[in-house]
């Protein structure tokens, strides 16, 4: 690892004279995470190398866990083609996997750290993705140094057991060579009702690409924009150190928690007839609906909490934004709730539009 023992300082451009309170930042940044790409020597990359390569990959990086008696009893290894479609499904919905594990599953393996029963802190390793490893940790809230601790302490144990493809003017060798350098990609997940209601966001999302990161929408690249939810990520590892990412990374987060309030605080003064009749219709839809997909409650569930926090509705009680919609996504509602059909989307929409009235508009506690 590059400058690994010397510790970020963060530098952060101050838009308001009071910083953002913990509560108020993990409201804003729901999730931190931090992912390092690895490749092993003597091996091709995913994208050319044979099964038997593939099958060697796995077992070696198996191994450097699960032969080790203190790893061992950390972490628990999962073979992607024999997990069930649902269980696959919720790793995805929590960022855990990737789209690009589910196509030719062969050979593909997760180990995940399982001192977390309720996965909202994750570390994980995915094995034969588009690298060997993708070793990755995604935080609540905006940490996003603690992310990145967590994934250097396994990169450092595995770099004594394994030698990764590294070349002395290029760094650490990638598939995709926008990752090559330090292999190292941070992302948040935000969301930003205020910054879009009040038109900041095509702006935003211009100065941010201007200084080398991208915004795209919950899932990543190519995914839609739901619920006014983001990923914010950086796409330049080549030529900057570990330090000076984690460094930018989360100035930027800083300054969108800023951006985000500061947007807040305009619509409590001005509360437009237009985000009124959104937050109401949203209101209305949510306290009365028999059935609501995941999309549709997180866009609702976005102006509700919009509404919430600019005072244009009393009777509703405070939500944690992130929590809840964890909480209604599809797998974590057929596995939890007992649902027993995948395929059984009615049963499921009523589940999740029954829970949203429990939870909010009647006070219950998850």
């Amino acid at each position: 690892m590059q400058n690994e023992n010397k510790k970020p300082v963060l530098k952060v451009k101050v838009i308001n004279s009071s910083t953002p309170s913990p509560a108020a930042a993990g409201q804003v940044i729901l999730t931190s995470r931090a992912r390092i790409a690895r490749n092993i020597s003597g091996f091709c990359f995913s994208s050319i190398n044979t099964r038997e390569e593939k099958r060697d990959i796995l077992q070696s990086v198996r191994d450097s866990f699960l032969k080790d008696p203190k790893e061992k009893q950390s972490y628990v290894f999962y073979n992607i083609a024999r997990l069930k479609k649902t269980q696959r499904r919720y790793l995805i919905e929590r960022h855990i996997l990737s789209p690009e594990m589910l196509v030719r599953m062969n050979f593909k393996g997760l180990i995940l750290k399982c001192d977390n029963p309720d996965m909202e802190n994750t570390v994980s390793v995915l094995i034969n993705e588009e690298d060997h490893l993708r070793i990755q940790s995604v935080i609540a809230g905006s940490d996003i140094f603690k992310a990145y601790r967590e994934v250097s302490k396994i990169e450092r144990m595995l770099e004594r057991k394994i030698n990764f493809a590294f070349d002395k003017d290029f760094g650490y060798l990638t598939c995709c060579p926008t990752n090559l350098g330090t292999g190292l990609r941070v992302s948040v997940i935000a969301h930003m009702p205020g910054t879009v209601v009040t038109g900041k966001i095509e702006e935003l999302a211009k100065n941010l690409a201007k200084t080398g990161y991208a915004i795209r929408g919950l899932f990543g690249e190519n995914s839609d924009v739901v619920g006014n939810l983001f990923q914010v990520s950086n796409q330049i590892s080549l030529g900057k150190s570990e330090d000076d990412i984690i460094t930018e990374m989360s100035a930027v987060s800083e300054n969108i928690i800023e951006d985000e309030m500061k947007a807040v605080e305009s619509l409590k003064n001005s509360k437009p007839l237009s985000v009124e009749d959104s937050v109401l219709r949203s209101y209305g839809m949510l306290r009365y609906a028999k059935m609501l997909t995941y999309g549709e409650a997180l866009e609702l569930l976005s102006m509700l909490k919009l509404g919430l926090d600019i005072n244009m509705i009393k009777d509703v009680k405070q939500f944690n934004f992130y929590k809840l919609i964890s909480h209604i996504c599809e797998s974590n509602l057929i596995i939890k709730h007992g649902i027993k059909s995948e395929d059984n989307e009615d049963e499921v929409d009523m589940m999740r539009a029954s829970i949203i009235r429990k939870k909010i508009l009647k006070g219950t506690e998850f």
